[in-house]
């Protein structure tokens, strides 16, 4: 009989409880997580740079930086998709506030016309 090797554990932390799990998995873990930590950065450095500025970066910096972020977003899986659908859903809400102002327009002109009698 051949004795098995036992492979030590490691503790890792997820939202507050302590897990022991096999080393592959704590990598692996890691990995995505600094990955995930890298997005954040990327994302927030968008923010900084665009929404933040003040002033402090000129038009052709913030554009060329617009640029950039919109060739890292596109190499997301399925962004394409994705932001395809955003903007089906964002003219769809659009349609639907127009709408419901038509409505609301129509509801008002009848009061003014019912009070005016």
């Amino acid at each position: 009989m051949g004795v098995k090797s036992k492979q030590k554990k490691e503790k890792i932390n997820i939202m507050g409880n302590k897990y022991k799990v096999e080393k592959p998995i704590s990598d692996t873990l890691k990995a995505l997580s600094e990955a995930l930590r890298s997005h954040e950065v990327a994302l927030l450095t968008w923010v900084h740079k665009d929404y933040m500025s003040e002033g402090r970066f000129t038009e052709e910096e913030v554009s060329e930086f617009r640029e950039s972020l919109n060739d890292y977003t596109l190499n997301i899986p399925e962004s394409e998709n994705i932001l395809k659908r955003m903007d089906e859903l964002d003219k769809q809400l659009e349609e639907d506030r127009k709408e419901n102002n038509e409505k609301e327009t129509k509801t008002e002109e009848s009061q003014n016309k019912e009070e005016k009698e």
